[in-house]
């Protein structure tokens, strides 16, 4: 049952980042989801930098009972708000490895 917790945890943080973008601004959507190895990459438009801030998307992801969860939705948080500093600010972040044992990177990019 703990392994399938994990793996469902899991889930939930790569899925739970790659579609608030949906959520947040439609179907004009920017989000770029790509596969790379081992795992993939998010990169958000400014617009779903803005939305997923304003909206504590990293607190609720923090509150997940992952072990990376608190790490992951506080270092979002963190990243976002750097990025909402600059005009056309933006997060990306690749999640690495196996859902049960997360790890990655997050990136605030500045145009």
């Amino acid at each position: 049952m703990r392994v399938a917790r994990y793996v469902a945890t899991g889930a939930i943080v790569v899925g739970a980042s790659a579609g608030l973008a949906v959520l947040g601004s439609g179907s004009a959507s920017a989000i770029g989801v790509a596969p790379v190895p081992g795992g993939v990459a998010v990169d958000l438009s400014h617009a779903e930098t803005v939305w997923a801030y304003n909206n504590n998307v990293g607190g609720a992801i923090a509150g997940l009972p992952h072990p990376s969860a608190t790490s992951f939705g506080l270092t979002f948080d963190s990243a976002a708000a750097l990025a909402l500093g600059y005009p056309q600010g933006r997060v990306g972040f690749t999640v690495l490895g196996p859902v049960n044992d997360l790890n990655g990177v997050i990136v605030a990019y500045a145009e």
